[in-house]
């Protein structure tokens, strides 16, 4: 195989969208992982494969999106990713959604890792059987991440999430999507509305499972939103949002 890319069109609709019928970060998050599914099952490392052929599972350990341009309820876009080749502990994949003129509206890149299904311990991308095709070497983003600290304390506490059964994915943990949601969800509609998104970055650090409580914290730093989401005291997601 000498491309890896997978793209298709798509029509926003407003159940995508938020309440000024911009489409979601949230959403935006749902439709790359779908695109991310359907270009694994092309190359054989879709979730279920890997489960059922290596005893592991996916994971996204970071993302970070870079907004350009506003996507709206009823454009037509088109939707694309494509897999970096892999490191040691670590692949990358990239996201983006293009214009009718392909200009990017939506840059995007993840940072995913492999567990083992038994431990949930991190393996190594080579005890996996990876497709052996030409890579593509470009990324939509820089491949850097922000370094977050936990200076939180309990005057940036701002709501607090009980994980339901609707929250959790195949890999028996709660959805990444979930965490963009909790995010956005610090805020009331009217601030959201009033925002404008440059850049949005979430970190995993731990899973969260079924009836796990979680307390949201945000902060003000600049011209940066910055969020921790814990549980039990102990941080097990990071975010932040540039405006």
């Amino acid at each position: 195989m000498e491309n890896n890319q997978y793209s298709k069109n798509f029509k926003v609709m407003s159940s995508y969208c938020d309440s000024v019928n911009r489409l979601s970060p949230f959403m935006m998050q749902t439709l790359f992982e779908e695109l991310a599914d359907a270009n694994a099952t092309q190359l054989g490392i879709d979730q279920p494969t890997l489960g059922e052929r290596d005893n592991a599972f996916w994971v996204v350990r970071r993302i970070k999106f870079e907004f350009r341009s506003v996507v709206k309820d009823h454009d037509d876009v088109i939707l694309k990713t494509w897999p970096s080749g892999p490191e040691v502990l670590k692949c990358f994949r990239s996201y983006q959604i293009l214009k009718p003129n392909m200009e990017p509206a939506v840059n995007s890149l993840a940072e995913w890792v492999i567990l083992d299904k038994e431990t949930r311990r991190l393996r190594k991308t080579d005890s996996v059987q990876y497709p052996d095709i030409q890579f593509i070497t470009e990324k939509a983003c820089e491949p850097t991440f922000k370094k977050f600290k936990d200076t939180f304390t309990e005057s940036d506490f701002v709501y607090e999430k009980t994980i339901r059964a609707c929250d959790i994915d195949i890999s028996h943990h709660t959805n990444n999507t979930k965490y963009c949601m909790m995010v956005l969800d610090s805020f009331s509609i009217k601030e959201l509305e009033a925002m404008t998104i440059k850049e949005m970055e979430i970190h995993y650090e731990a899973e969260s499972l079924e009836c796990d409580v979680l307390r949201i914290y945000r902060q003000k730093v600049d011209d940066e939103w910055q969020f921790a989401i814990k549980r039990n005291g102990k941080v097990i997601s990071y975010a932040s949002i540039k405006i």
